[in-house]
């Protein structure tokens, strides 16, 4: 098995770029999951579109990721080309460095999905089988969601949540960057005016809490933003 890890991660790149970070729209750093946007330095060769297990070496030191080469047909009808790198376990900000894309293994086309969440998604199970293919710890893995499963993956363990549970968690999945109150979630949860049901969403918070916590290396996933309500805050 150390052998087969090995050769997997001598395998050479495909394709190789190079070229600057430059800004985009923000958008993945919204939904908690940052990219880096690289505009390319003088390659003539044009790139087969899709999502692909990548390499980024960047001051030195080389990280793991995925590279989406295309369209952004989920986020606008805008037909040029961009490439933009997300970076396993990596927040820093890297603009204006000057980094080297290696694309490996292209994990599927680039499509339209019908919505963010859908996308963020997707997203998700591309990081998941990047680090799959590179035979990465899966411990250290961000929350993982599945919507066909109504479950959440953690720490390489399937997590079952009641069907209220994985929609409150879902929720405050979805928009990483947004504080909801206790009657938002209940309303969008529960499908009713929350009237003096407010303590069902606390209860649910408690259950979901308390199924993460044995995964979560004391990472609290649902913060209480006192006096207001609860936020979800990614792991990096």
């Amino acid at each position: 098995m150390r052998k087969a890890m090995k050769e997997k991660k001598d395998r050479e790149a495909v394709y190789t770029i190079t070229g600057v970070v430059v800004h985009g729209r923000g958008i993945g750093k919204h939904v908690g999951t940052p990219t880096a946007n690289l505009q390319m330095e003088g390659h003539d060769i044009a790139l087969e579109t899709g999502v692909y297990v990548s390499k980024v070496f960047l001051n030195c030191h080389t990280y793991y990721a995925i590279t989406h080469i295309g369209t952004r047909p989920t986020l606008d009808n805008d037909k040029n080309i961009s490439i933009e790198t997300h970076i396993l376990d990596f927040d820093n900000d890297i603009y204006g460095c000057a980094v080297t894309v290696c694309l490996y293994e292209k994990l599927r086309e680039v499509r339209k999905f019908d919505d963010l969440s859908a996308l963020m998604e997707q997203v998700q199970e591309d990081r998941f089988l990047a680090r799959k293919y590179w035979g990465l710890d899966q411990t250290n893995c961000a929350l993982y969601m599945d919507v066909k499963r109504r479950c959440a993956m953690l720490g390489g363990q399937e997590i079952y949540l009641s069907v209220n549970e994985f929609g409150v968690l879902y929720l405050l999945y979805a928009f990483p960057q947004t504080t909801f109150t206790k009657e938002e979630i209940y309303q969008k949860i529960w499908r009713e005016p929350a009237n003096d049901h407010l303590h069902a969403v606390e209860n649910t918070i408690f259950q979901i809490r308390k199924k993460l916590k044995p995964y979560a290396k004391e990472h609290e996933y649902i913060k209480t933003v006192i006096g207001y309500g609860y936020r979800f805050y990614p792991a990096q």
